[in-house]
């Protein structure tokens, strides 16, 4: 049997997250999915959000259908590169 394995790693601030984790679910949800990155098969896939976080984050909190339209609107990319690379 083969298994494979993705690790995923936040490379953003620990306490934000968990005090939005703590507080208020949803937002703690965007910070992870825009400073986030996953490893699988020696492969690193950065993801970015190209707008604002704050905005995203603000929108989330208050009225979450205009956060939906703010992210698919500006979107957000995904860049890879391979382990050996980066160290």
């Amino acid at each position: 049997m083969d298994t494979q394995k993705l690790k995923v790693r936040y490379r953003e601030s620990f306490f934000w997250l968990i005090f939005w984790i703590i507080f208020f679910f949803p937002i703690a949800i965007v910070l992870f999915f825009t400073g986030a990155d996953f490893i699988k098969n020696d492969i690193v896939h950065y993801l970015h959000y190209d707008g604002s976080r704050f905005w995203l984050c603000f929108w989330v909190l208050f009225f979450f259908p205009i956060a939906f339209l703010l992210f698919f609107l500006n979107g957000f990319s995904i860049q890879s590169r391979d382990l050996i690379d980066i160290s």
